[in-house]
């Protein structure tokens, strides 16, 4: 007698039992059972999406070594292509990550495949892109043209590169909306401008020698990072002042901005300021920082909304950094105000 292949038993359980175990799966689990069939299909993208248990993020870095990746708090799931072919479907574990090799020729088509796999399968929705524009600098446009055929917007968009890339990067930025974050490690020209079409939670920037003292009042960000900057000490104060005096950036809750010279800091030093009377370091928790605080001093806005300031000590300069934080920020209320 011939032998006839039987059913998955897991789908002759009732759907609220079927519910309940696929809900427990990772991520690579929950993919490989909804490929099972359509039933599956079904039943993997009804937990992806409702069930209480399920709470990742779906990923995409375009680089060198391409991959997606689902993400829960630290823990990271992640699909690498490779042009190895003897790397093809080995798996790697680390505590925080498990890795599986995905072997293809043409790592970008790659790439696109497993983008649509998991879209379609889980209809997952992309809500990181990190892109390096170094690494396949002809097919950057034609690339994220070719995403925004998937998704038009993202919670988080990171785009990172060591060449001048003031074209690029604003062709990304018109083409994909950030929702949540913008980071910008790119290099980018003194005459680089943007346009934000929304509030940003976070906007980081670490070639930031662009933002002139009118670009910085303008961007509408609940948190600004700033690495490299060419303001000027006098340039920097009026701004914390105009801050003060409730003129500009009434939503900003976090700002940090290294330090270029002795001047910044007697800039800053000699801002309307009341010191904190607290002996010893003590601890500041927000939604942008945390961290151990030695001194600093407070200064409040003309509505009576009081903010540290303190410096820091930075990696990319020997003047440290300047740290502003908003008391009591609450990001749902900036955002929706």
């Amino acid at each position: 007698m011939e032998n006839q292949v039987k059913a998955f038993p897991i789908l002759r359980f009732p759907i609220i039992v079927i519910q309940e175990v696929v809900s427990m799966m990772n991520p690579f689990e929950i993919l490989y059972f909804s490929l099972l069939s359509r039933i599956a299909k079904l039943i993997g993208q009804m937990c992806w999406r409702t069930s209480r248990h399920i709470d990742y993020r779906f990923d995409v870095e375009i680089c060198k070594k391409p991959f997606i990746a689902f993400t829960k708090g630290e823990r990271r799931w992640v699909y690498e292509i490779t042009t190895e072919m003897d790397k093809s479907d080995q798996r790697r574990n680390w505590t925080d990550i498990e890795l599986q090799y995905k072997y293809y020729e043409n790592p970008i088509g790659g790439l696109k495949t497993w983008i649509q796999v998991v879209q379609k399968t889980l209809k997952a929705t992309l809500q990181y892109i990190r892109i390096n524009i170094d690494d396949y600098p002809t097919q950057n446009r034609v690339l994220i043209n070719w995403i925004k055929t998937q998704t038009s917007s993202v919670e988080k968009f990171v785009i990172e590169g060591s060449k001048l890339a003031d074209g690029d990067v604003t062709y990304f930025l018109n083409t994909i909306t950030a929702k949540w974050g913008l980071y910008l490690d790119a290099k980018l020209s003194d005459q680089f401008t943007i346009n934000f079409p929304r509030t940003l939670a976070a906007f980081y920037v670490h070639h930031g020698e662009w933002i002139t003292w009118v670009q910085l009042l303008l961007i509408p960000a609940l948190s600004i990072s700033i690495v490299h900057s060419s303001l000027t000490p006098q340039e920097l104060k009026v701004f914390f002042e105009l801050w003060m005096d409730s003129k500009y950036h009434e939503k900003l809750r976090y700002m940090s901005i290294v330090l270029e010279s002795e001047e910044h800091l007697e800039a800053i030093a000699s801002l309307l300021h009341t010191p904190i009377d607290k002996k010893g370091s003590w601890y500041l928790d927000t939604l942008f920082f945390k961290d151990t605080i030695q001194n600093g001093v407070e200064i409040k806005r003309s509505d009576g909304a009081t903010a540290f300031l303190g410096r820091f000590q930075s990696p990319h300069s020997e003047f440290g950094l300047i740290r502003f934080c908003l008391y009591s920020n609450e990001l749902n209320d900036a955002l929706n105000a």
